[in-house]
């Protein structure tokens, strides 16, 4: 006899079913002002640090497609501009790596840390 082909166990005579699991209303706690604030400060900080990020990238793959001579002037040594943004463009995404982190740590976690109370406060209704 498989697990499939079992018979089902019925509750015993007179017995109550058990009691079926409560979910949580996933509307109210998206909806509470805790869980909100976290999502505005994340929106906000993640808004700031791609829009920097892609300003920078586009600029430079403009100015490289564009502005060729400004591209091939020299920066110092055998670097020109252009490999001075190229190496640019990986420093901005540490950075922005980088800031990201401080903020998820500063910021963030505070905030989920609030929503997530407020949601085991109010149970699982």
């Amino acid at each position: 006899m498989t697990i499939l082909s079992a018979p089902a166990r019925a509750p015993a005579a007179g017995a109550s079913p058990p009691p079926t699991p409560r979910m949580p209303d996933w509307h109210a706690r998206v909806e509470a002002p805790t869980f909100r604030r976290l999502i505005e400060a994340k929106r906000r900080t993640i808004g700031w640090l791609l829009g920097l990020s892609l300003g920078f990238f586009f600029l430079t793959l403009l100015l490289a497609g564009y502005a060729r001579p400004f591209m091939s002037a020299k920066a110092f040594g055998a670097l020109n501009i252009g490999y001075v943004l190229i190496i640019g463009i990986y420093l901005v995404t540490w950075a922005a790596a980088l800031l990201y982190m401080l903020a998820a740590h500063r910021s963030f976690d505070p905030l989920a840390a609030a929503a997530r109370d407020t949601a085991m406060r109010e149970g699982t209704r």
